[in-house]
């Protein structure tokens, strides 16, 4: 065994809940201290701000259709109204409560957001090119650094096509402030939120035609370098292109000046875990040659498909207004859903993703599915093989509604739900292919898939929620070697909420 994989089975199980978990003594750590709570939005002192368009109402095709991927691409030209659009859809600021709680468009374990966007902007029409960063709270970008700088990706991806997409954007992660509240478990967090705005991000670049492909193959050290990030309190997650390869490339690497712009900060006095250091360390990649050899040695699979067909009844509604619907649901009611509830949505939400970790049809990951209330579907425990699920253990609904609440904390949503998805991944195959990146990506891949499954609950008329769950209980109640990445149930709400607002004017709701 290799030794970053044990450093990542050791995270993996020192970061278990219910059983095997057992976090380590961290000097100065408090969790949900509010003297020390992270700030939620990073800026640069002094850096100029570049206002980004504000009439952005919902446009596009039927959600159903997207979230299918029956829109076939158009390659539509980039302008600053579509980088807008792809920002504040995924990223954006949607809703307020009192002065200090924001609420994005995307979905954040305990709405902690842990994410930054920085984009490397050149044949985008009103722009400038140049390295900016996304302020959510102001919608504008922060310019960091004149000129084009996707050769410097492109090096750092080893894939000359990032040097010809007219646009580029980069997910970074901020440990601190998700582990602020879930300390070393909050890397997953991380990750599972990158996974979840990338949902709304390529179901809004379906919407529009736009191709998109992730990047989560790079030398760290040198996207660090780019961003003006140190790694470890601020680490580069995924490289993202949007729009076709043109003809003419990038030429040579622009030079960078060293950082102008100061980062505000975090907190008064941020945490650093070693745990998530070693395990986000262990994963890394460190030359271009490396990056090669790693795309190279992934394949072998289960397979994902790349379309499905979209149901009938549910409407025109376009993706952009259901994200604007979409929230964490609270509360669901035990009652019987449709059919496509769980065959359409869950087929959607599995749909494979554009990324160049995972081969084009291909998944790292079961979904373990606990069906409560379905309609033409006996309550039991199934798994979900090439877009259907397979029923592999049947029971009484009040048994597994009890065992899926159990799996899930013992929070009443678990069995509320119509059903709920356990995101799951065998870790000595992915480790084995993937070598300790291996759980990134499983991680990642998992919150695409929850991303979408709400997206698709929501674009039904019903409702969805990502939940906390017990690791080991769930690979034994399914009698799989998988473990469970991310939890999701889904289900009819107990109430609506009021859509959020649109760029500069969230909707204020109370609590």
């Amino acid at each position: 065994m290799r030794t970053g994989e044990v450093t990542t089975r050791l995270y993996h199980h020192q970061t278990n809940q219910c059983r095997g978990g057992r976090r380590p003594d961290v000097p100065g750590f408090v969790p949900m201290d509010p003297s020390n709570q992270p700030q939620p939005f990073k800026r640069h002192l002094g850096a100029p701000v570049h206002p980004l368009p504000r009439d952005l109402p919902p446009t596009g095709p039927p959600a159903a259709a997207t979230l299918s991927g029956r829109v076939p691409p158009s390659d539509p030209s980039i302008d600053g109204e579509l980088l807008a659009r792809l920002l504040f859809y995924s990223a954006g600021v949607t809703r307020t409560a009192g002065d200090n709680l924001w609420f994005r468009a995307a979905p954040s374990a305990g709405n902690l957001h842990p994410l930054e966007i920085y984009a490397a902007v050149t044949e985008v029409a009103g722009l400038d090119a140049g390295l900016y960063h996304f302020a959510p709270e102001v919608f504008g970008l922060e310019a960091l650094a004149a000129g084009d700088h996707r050769r410097a990706l492109a090096d750092a991806t080893a894939d000359p096509d990032v040097a010809a997409s007219p646009l580029a954007l980069v997910v970074t992660g901020i440990p601190w402030r998700t582990a602020w509240k879930y300390a070393e478990r909050g890397w997953r967090h991380v990750y599972w939120d990158a996974g979840t705005m990338l949902a709304n991000l390529l179901s809004v670049a379906e919407g529009h035609g736009l191709p998109v492909r992730v990047r989560l193959g790079f030398v760290d050290a040198a996207v660090s370098r780019l961003l003006g990030v140190d790694g470890v309190t601020e680490f580069p997650l995924a490289v993202i292109t949007c729009g076709r390869p043109t003809a003419t490339a990038a030429a040579e690497p622009v030079e960078l000046p060293p950082p102008q712009f100061a980062p505000t900060p975090l907190s008064p006095a941020p945490v650093d875990f070693p745990l998530v250091i070693g395990v986000q360390q262990a994963g890394e990649l460190t030359t271009g040659d490396d990056v090669t050899g790693w795309r190279a040695a992934v394949g072998g699979l289960p397979r994902a498909t790349d379309t499905v067909g979209a149901p009938v009844a549910a409407g025109s509604e376009p993706i952009e207004s259901v994200i604007l619907r979409r929230g964490s649901t609270r509360r669901m009611r035990r009652q019987l859903a449709p059919a496509e509830l769980l065959h359409w949505a869950m087929s959607a939400a599995t749909r494979a993703v554009p990324a160049d970790a995972i081969p084009p049809g291909s998944t790292l990951l079961s979904h373990e599915v606990a069906v409560h209330a379905v309609h033409g579907t006996d309550p039991g425990l199934y798994q979900q093989v090439n877009g259907s699920p397979q029923l592999r253990r049947p029971a009484p609904e009040p048994k597994v509604r009890a065992l899926s609440q159990r799996l899930c904390l013992d929070q009443p949503l678990g069995g509320d739900s119509a059903y709920t998805d356990f995101a799951c991944a065998d870790l000595d195959q992915v480790l084995d292919r993937y070598g300790e990146r291996g759980y990134r990506v499983a991680q990642f891949e998992a919150g695409v898939a929850a991303g979408r499954l709400q997206l698709a609950a929501f674009t039904l008329g019903h409702g969805g929620t990502g939940l906390t769950f017990c690791d080991q209980d769930i690979s034994d109640a399914f009698d799989t070697r998988a473990a469970c990445m991310l939890a999701v149930a889904i289900g009819p709400p107990a109430y609506r909420s009021k859509p959020g607002g649109p760029p500069g004017r969230p909707r204020r709701i109370t609590r």
